[in-house]
Formats: C-alpha cells, sequence, structure tokens
C-alpha cells in the first residue's frame, strides 16, 4: 500500500479536481441552463417527459414538490415490497424463496429513503434478477430524490417568486444525465480493476488443493458503481465492500471512495457558480475540514488488525470507511467490530452531522441548515437581525431549522431506548439475562438506531437483526429520518422563493477563513452538546 499521506492527498486531489467538473454541470441542471451536448440530451429527456405525460415547464410550490417526490417514491417502494416478497414465485428465482413482510418492508423502506440497511445476505437470499431489477434500480431513484431535492431547494436562494422547479423533471434528468452515464462508464472500470460483471450465478473453479469451489456471481460491477456513487451502500454480497467481488484492491478502493465523495462536494462547487465564488467554495472548505476533524478521530488509534483486509491494511480500511460514512454511504471495507474505539467515535461523528459531505443532495442542504442555525446564534451575540444572501432569516425559518436538528437525535435515542427496556437489544446481542449491558452492547444498538436514522445503512447486527421488532423498528425510523428532514427543508426553501432581496449587512460575512471557521466550530459545538453523554458511555467506554 501506497503512503497513507500519498493516498490521501491524491483522494482528495482527483476528488475535488471531478467535483469541480460535475459541479459546474450541475449548476447548469439547476438553472436549466445550456449543457454540453444539450441537444441530444433534450432530445432524450423530452421523450420520457411525453411518455408519461410530464409538462417541463409547470413549476412546482414546495408543498407540491414534495408531494410529487413522496408519491413516486412510495410507489417504487411498493414496487419493491411486491417483487421481494414474490422472488420465490418468479421463474427466474433460483430457487431461492421470497422475503417475510417484515423483512420485505425493512428492505423497501431500506432503499428508497438511500439508506441501504440490510437484514439480508444479497448473495444467499436474492436471486441475479432481484439484484438487478430490484436492488440496481432502486439505487438510482434514491439518489436522485435527493438530488432532486437539493436543486430546488438551491433555487430558492438564487430566484424569486418562480417555484422550485418540477420534481418529474429534475428526477429524470438526474437519472437520465447525470447518474446513469457515470455509472456506466464507473461501472466499465470496475470490471477493469477486477470487479465481476455476469448474469450467471455462480462459477466453479479448481482450488490449489485439487478440488472444486463455486463461488456464488453477477453483476456486481454495475451495482457497486451505483451503490458507491449514489451514496447508497447496500453491498451485493454480506460482507459488503470488504470482499474481494466488491473491492479486489487497494486501486478499487480508492476508486470507489473517490466516487462517494464526488457528487457531496460538487454541490458546494454548483452553489458557488450560482451564488458566488466565495460562499460555495466556503461551504466545501469547511466541509472538509469537518471530513478531516472526523478522520483525524478515527485515527488516534489503530484499527485493527484483525478483522482487517490485509489488501487495505489500516489506514486504508479506516479511510475508506471515514469516506463512506461521511456521505452516509454505509458501505464497510472491514468489520466495525475490526474499527478501534476512536474509530467508532469518527463514524458516530459523520452519523450525526450528516454534513461533512452527507449523502447526494442531503448533505448539502444540511450545511444550508447548519449556515442558518450559525447565521442565527452570531445575529443574537452582536445583536443583528440574522440575514443570508440578501434575505431576512424569519423566526418560521429558525424554528423548522431547529426542528430539523432535533429530530434527528429523537429518531436516535428514543428507539434506543425502547430496544433496551424490552430486552430486543439484548436478544440479538445474545445477552438475555444479563443484569447490564456492557459498553460495546449499548454502542452497536446506539450504533443501529443512528445508521437508520442519518439514512446511512452499516451496523453491527446484519441478518441476526432479522426479526420483526428491529425489521419495523428501523424501517420507521429510516422513513421518518429521511423524509420529515426532506419536507422541512423544502418547506424552508418555499421561505426563502418568496423573499424580498435586498443589499444588507449580515451578522457574519458567509464567506472566508473567519466564517468557515465559526461554522465549523458551531456545527461540531451543536453535535457535541447534544450526543456526547451517549458516547461517553457507548465507543469511549469500549476499551475500559
Amino acid at each position: 500500500m501506497a503512503d497513507p499521506t500519498v493516498q490521501l492527498a491524491v483522494l482528495l486531489g482527483s476528488t475535488v479536481t471531478m467535483a469541480v467538473l460535475f459541479g459546474t454541470y450541475m449548476a447548469r441542471m439547476i438553472t436549466y441552463e445550456s449543457r454540453p451536448l444539450e441537444k441530444t440530451l433534450a432530445r432524450v429527456e423530452n421523450g420520457f417527459y411525453k411518455m408519461v405525460g410530464i409538462d417541463k415547464d409547470q413549476q412546482m410550490s414546495w408543498k407540491e414538490y414534495l408531494l410529487a417526490l413522496v408519491v413516486t417514491n412510495a410507489i417504487v417502494a411498493g414496487f419493491v415490497f411486491v417483487m421481494l416478497m414474490a422472488q420465490g414465485l418468479l421463474p427466474v428465482s433460483q430457487g431461492l424463496d421470497g422475503f417475510s413482510p417484515d423483512l420485505a418492508f425493512h428492505t423497501a423502506a431500506s432503499f428508497i429513503t438511500n439508506t441501504n440497511l440490510q437484514h439480508y445476505a444479497g448473495d444467499q437470499q436474492l436471486s441475479v434478477f432481484s439484484q438487478m431489477t430490484v436492488i440496481t434500480f432502486i439505487m438510482f431513484v434514491a439518489p436522485a430524490s435527493g438530488i432532486a431535492a437539493a436543486f430546488a431547494f438551491i433555487r430558492a436562494f438564487i430566484r424569486k417568486n418562480f417555484g422550485l422547479g418540477n420534481f418529474y423533471v429534475d428526477f429524470i434528468r438526474v437519472i437520465v444525465t447525470l447518474l446513469l452515464p457515470v455509472a456506466f462508464v464507473s461501472a466499465l472500470l470496475l470490471v477493469f480493476l477486477g470487479v465481476p460483471q455476469t448474469l450467471a450465478p455462480s462459477a466453479t473453479v479448481g482450488t490449489l488443493e485439487g478440488g472444486q469451489q463455486t463461488m456464488v456471481m453477477g453483476p456486481v460491477a454495475s451495482l457497486e458503481s451505483i451503490k458507491q456513487l449514489g451514496s447508497n451502500g447496500g453491498g451485493y454480497f454480506s460482507a459488503n465492500s470488504a470482499h474481494p467481488f466488491e473491492n479486489p484492491s487497494g486501486l478499487s478502493s480508492m476508486f470507489e471512495t473517490l466516487l462517494m465523495l464526488v457528487i457531496p462536494l460538487s454541490f458546494p462547487i454548483a452553489f458557488a457558480k450560482l451564488v458566488g465564488k466565495g460562499r460555495g467554495v466556503s461551504i466545501l472548505i469547511a466541509m472538509l475540514a469537518g471530513f478531516g476533524v472526523m478522520l483525524g478521530i478515527a485515527l488516534v488509534q489503530e484499527s485493527g488488525p484483525a478483522l482487517l483486509e490485509t489488501r487495505f491494511g489500516s489506514f486504508g480500511s479506516v479511510l475508506f470507511n471515514v469516506g463512506s460514512l461521511s456521505t452516509n454511504t454505509g458501505a464497510v471495507a472491514s468489520s466495525l467490530a475490526g474499527m478501534s474505539p476512536s474509530a467508532v467515535t469518527g463514524l458516530f461523528l459523520g452519523m450525526f452531522v450528516q454534513a461533512i459531505p452527507g449523502a447526494d443532495g442531503t448533505g448539502m442542504m444540511t450545511m444550508i441548515v447548519y449556515v442558518v442555525l450559525t447565521l442565527f446564534i452570531v445575529g443574537l451575540m452582536v445583536g443583528k437581525t440574522p440575514e443570508y444572501l440578501s434575505m431576512k432569516i424569519s423566526s418560521h425559518d429558525i424554528k423548522l431549522a431547529v426542528f430539523i436538528f432535533l429530530i434527528h437525535p429523537a429518531l436516535i435515542l428514543i428507539p434506543t431506548a425502547i430496544s433496551l427496556m424490552s430486552g430486543d437489544a439484548q436478544t440479538v446481542l445474545g445477552t438475555q439475562g444479563q443484569q447490564t449491558v456492557t459498553a460495546t452492547g449499548y454502542t452497536q444498538t446506539l450504533y443501529e438506531y443512528t445508521s437508520a436514522a442519518a439514512n446511512n445503512g452499516s451496523d453491527y447486527f446484519g441478518t441476526s437483526a432479522d426479526t420483526p421488532f428491529w425489521n419495523y423498528s428501523t424501517g420507521i425510523v429510516m422513513l421518518l429520518g429521511r423524509y420529515i428532514p426532506i419536507g422541512l427543508m423544502l418547506a424552508i426553501a418555499g421561505s426563502f422563493t418568496v423573499k424580498d432581496r435586498k443589499e444588507v449587512i449580515e451578522p457574519i460575512k458567509t464567506q472566508g477563513p473567519l466564517f468557515i471557521t465559526v461554522l465549523v466550530v458551531m456545527t461540531f459545538l451543536l453535535t457535541a452538546l447534544t450526543f456526547f453523554p451517549f458516547l461517553a458511555i457507548g465507543p469511549f467506554s469500549m476499551g475500559s
């Protein structure tokens, strides 16, 4: 493996370079400006609009946009639920049974919310047909919905009284002209790097001992590319990105980490193109600073060597996992049990903040919420009305932002307490009848609901959590953790799109080193005040 400093420099340098290209393109998508190959792209898009009867010129209010998003997602989730339960009845089921109702509900809720928390083993419980037509399909729908919502959110700051756009138009454009082509090229590169892509469900090979071994195969590269690019995280194999067919080498690990980071880091670049270079770049630097803090905490103690893949090593495993958790992708290149307590703390931090840089689309929206909260707090300190982009931040906006911030810990801590009080946590931990819950057991339980509420998807429990209690409870948390914040963020956007734009002095200039410092400090301070006590009795105590 290359020197850790070189690995990190190459990763960040290549990711930011790609983000500039992606961000420039996304800015044109947000404002409907001419893009490269515009005539060809428009012709393809118009075909889809006519097929489903969309008026591409219709503008939506925030309520209409949210309703369209939720209804579209509900239809797709219903399709996934039915297909998973009916898997055993399909002629291409490979003899595999369908999912139970609770597991089908959990999986549909998990993938439509861009969480991809898996209580099943894909290589053992899903056919090639299900992996392609159900899992890979929904991996395009979920991130496209988040990216479309972020497009609408950003439009509120750049134009007045013109609506937030059209969800169906944004949704189709994101899938057809952003996710599909990039995922296609990425899949080809992954095949070149050693990831299999075949319709054959298995392959039999000879072993060194002269025997034979049957290995599960399938269209892994195509799933893997959109899995990472779309902040999805659900693996073809139960071992996820620690499996050599999903992540064969250190080079593939770096490329997949780049895929996870590129779209979230493209949004500040797009923002810079639309509202001013200084403001967008300041948010980008704040995100990268938060990522650096998260990585630094994770490296305080060395992880492994037990339960880590030797082809990645300790630093490579931590770097991949931090890149994944910081973007709420949730793919892991090692067992979480092999991570040190400090690394686990770093992973928790990424899920608590959700904006360093966060998932595709929703990460940028969450960071703007932190900006609003920061301006409100600074405004109180200096005795000024909070302003942003020449618009006043009203008390209504602050209430919505505070509720977005507070719903996250509520969705984590309340279910965690219920699971411990009911004994369901002890059941999955294998500690029934014990008087106390260990720090490790508590951490694993807290992690499960933190991952669900953050729409992250990494977890300790895996298939052992395939019980009605865990399937329904985490499924509900994932749905609430996805759609309540998006709804409130779009409500904030609806408020800003009708505000007067006047040149005013902001409580603090929203660009430059001072703003970056204040934003990062306020973000981590709010997070620490909310979650520190729960980390103190969890990962902080795991080594004691």
